[in-house]
């Protein structure tokens, strides 16, 4: 049977598979994403305790609103996350398929995950911005071009890429060094010769253990 798949390119499947991710990712961990903005921003709410932690939000959000608003802000986050993580995915693909040598230096996995992650920032930060504003509560913008042009109108081109700056400084360098120990920690377990059924397995543990 004719397959499709096979005809794309590398580069197209890791950007694919990296979409896939950034969705399951999003939708698991969104309610996280939500609690760690309100704290951030530290909105006024009706805690008993009096203090802001995660518990304290997260019910305080489900009381004054509902469960579902634990996953406030789910479109823009997964129109951020999931070609956010695609890009980066096939960006690294692209580069150590152009750059990276067959030993695989460390030096080499910096600069490819921080190009990587330089690109799919850039790209992706009026995303960022808009999903920030929805988490938040403070806006009420009926929809993603809606909300853009918003902030374009009102704000002007600065808004949309507000904060682009200390995002960059955040996840650069953690990406470049992320990848590194991904790259060393996969390298050792190919080279241990473990059961080809746990590979999966393992790469996961890599990521873990990278992070």
């Amino acid at each position: 049977m004719y397959n499709n798949t096979m005809d794309l390119s590398p580069v197209v499947k890791s950007f694919v598979a990296g979409c896939c991710s950034g969705t399951c990712s999003t939708l698991l961990f969104q309610p996280l994403d939500l609690v760690k903005t309100r704290i951030q921003i530290q909105v006024p709410l009706a805690c008993a305790s009096g203090r802001i932690g995660m518990v304290s939000v997260a019910n305080a959000v489900i009381r004054q609103e509902n469960v579902l608003a634990l996953w406030k802000g789910l479109v823009p986050s997964l129109s951020r996350c999931a070609p956010g993580v695609g890009i980066y995915f096939s960006s690294i693909h692209f580069l150590k398929s152009k750059f990276q040598s067959d030993q695989q230096r460390a030096l080499e996995s910096v600069v490819i995950g921080a190009v990587a992650r330089t690109v799919a920032v850039v790209t992706l930060i009026p995303m960022t911005v808009l999903k920030t504003r929805y988490e938040s509560g403070l806006f009420d913008y009926k929809s993603i071009p809606r909300g853009l042009a918003h902030m374009y109108q009102t704000e002007g081109l600065r808004a949309l890429f507000s904060g682009m700056a200390p995002t960059l400084v955040r996840d650069v360098p953690f990406s470049g060094i992320y990848l590194m120990f991904y790259t060393k920690f996969k390298k050792m377990v190919n080279e241990r010769g473990f059961d080809q059924t746990l590979h999966p397995q393992l790469y996961f543990v890599c990521g873990l253990t990278a992070g």
